[in-house]
């Protein structure tokens, strides 16, 4: 039951009761949804110990307690109840799928759920764009302006609740559209295109018209994740070069320029948050407070995040992104050695002795031909015990890393720390690393301080020398 509610608690979430009227918003049903999950997720959470051992939920338990020393350390005791509450929804997000997606079953189920919600979002401001269907809540006019003259104005799509910043809609629906694959199926064409093609012209076109340059960005990542090892590199590189031109040249931006001079006031920004660190490092200025010190928001989720919560909160946040970028990166490391080195007998009872992680059988999606060159030599009854203890597919660990990689890179131009889109994709790939077991959260939590520290280190001095460049 906990896990039909989650499964809601996703959807409207997504889909914002607010697009049902501003009335909506004071009945604050997702909170007492919350609840009620929480109480039927509790038996749940007290026997699944990968949960409570998960290096994921111990930082995301940490950062919500940052967040309540960013608002102490600065003075303001009261400020801990309201920040707790712009925050604790998101991470409730992160909470109940890591505690009840327990299955692959219950991946795949979510994990298009997920994708199913943002086509209706999608189909919904497709609607109010090309027809009368309430474009003034999936339609934003925004002006574009030459020497601070508006020259001209564009149409943008958008969704309802955290939603409604057209920006924040193409990041949603860039995690979805790698998610979509994980309905794909081998040699079912029809299938594939009416269920997986199809729906993902959808997103790209409504991507698209959100003309959001940090989407473009993403996009053209996510791209160059997806071919490079196929074609390499280098014509990967070319390739997403090509696309990105292409694009370009499309209008994809809406007219709006993507150059260092178009985004002065982002840099400034930047800036701003630097500064705004170096006066607050440890505890930051306080959660939320960005916007008292600077006109506009920090337009950086890693910034954002390092001037409020200071070098512990941020410290917290970008742990969870690179543990799990970690956890899912060895996950495909040992299903691609699994699948191209065949395995003695021996070895394979040992792997059979150790933890469910440690037994990575080929993901079902895999080649027969390859299936038998990883199982040759073992008796049936050993090939039959591996058959029943298979991992995720490794398509779908390739999966979630790109939808995660999708929120990295979009989040990089805008300040969504707190929102629900990295909480979404985070819960998904803990859950993912999860159902291998504990042996790839053991090796990660013993590195995840010092590879975090030195991310943050990295990242820092490459904001501080872009800032220092353009001014």
């Amino acid at each position: 039951m906990a896990f039909v509610f989650t499964v809601i608690y996703v959807v409207l979430t997504i889909i914002s009761p607010e697009q049902f009227g501003p009335e909506w918003a004071s009945y604050h049903v997702l909170r007492y949804l919350a609840a009620i999950i929480f109480l039927f997720s509790l038996p749940g959470i007290i026997n699944n110990a990968r949960f409570r051992s998960s290096i994921q939920t111990s930082l995301v338990l940490g950062l919500i307690f940052a967040i309540a020393a960013s608002q102490v350390a600065n003075g303001w005791f009261g400020g801990v109840a309201p920040s707790w509450q712009t925050f604790l929804p998101s991470a409730a997000v992160f909470f109940f799928i890591a505690a009840n997606v327990t299955t692959i079953r219950r991946l795949k189920i979510l994990a298009l759920t997920t994708v199913a919600s943002c086509l209706v979002v999608a189909v919904e401001s497709l609607s109010g764009y090309y027809g009368t269907f309430r474009g003034e809540m999936f339609v934003m006019k925004q002006n574009i302006y030459l020497s601070d003259e508006a020259v001209g104005q564009i149409s943008r799509l958008r969704g309802a609740g955290f939603l409604n910043d057209p920006n924040d809609f193409a990041q949603i629906l860039l995690i979805a559209l790698p998610l979509l694959f994980v309905a794909w199926q081998r040699r079912q064409v029809i299938s594939n295109i009416l269920f997986v093609i199809v729906p993902a012209g959808l997103l790209v076109w409504t991507i698209y018209l959100t003309h959001s340059r940090g989407a473009l960005i993403a996009l053209a990542v996510v791209a160059l994740m997806v071919t490079r090892k196929r074609i390499g590199t280098t014509a990967s590189a070319v390739l997403t070069t090509v696309m990105v031109v292409g694009l370009l040249a499309a209008n994809f931006t809406g007219g709006r320029g993507i150059s260092a001079v178009d985004g002065a006031d982002r840099l400034e920004a930047w800036a701003s948050g630097l500064e705004m660190f170096k006066t607050a490092p440890l505890f930051g200025i306080g959660f939320g407070s960005f916007t008292d010190f600077n006109d506009i928001t920090a337009h950086n989720s890693f910034i954002l995040c390092l001037a409020e919560l200071g070098l512990v909160g941020a410290t917290l946040w970008v742990g969870s992104l690179v543990t799990t970028m970690m956890g899912l990166d060895r996950i495909i490391r040992r299903q691609e050695q699994m699948r191209t080195e065949p395995m003695s007998p021996g070895k394979m009872g040992q792997e059979i002795g150790t933890t469910h992680s440690e037994a990575s059988p080929p993901f079902p999606d895999a080649d027969s031909k390859t299936t038998t060159s990883t199982t040759s030599g073992l008796d049936s009854e050993t090939i039959d015990e591996l058959a029943n203890r298979l991992d995720v597919p490794e398509n779908w660990v390739v999966i979630m890393r790109l939808a995660l990689i999708a929120f990295i890179t979009a989040g990089w131009f805008l300040s969504r720390s707190y929102q629900p889109t990295m909480y979404l994709v985070l819960g998904l790939a803990a859950a993912t690393i999860a159902l291998h077991g504990d042996a790839t959260e053991s090796r990660v939590r013993g590195r995840w301080l010092s590879l975090t520290l030195v991310t943050e280190m990295m990242v820092i001095i490459f904001i501080y020398g872009v800032v220092r460049l353009r001014f």
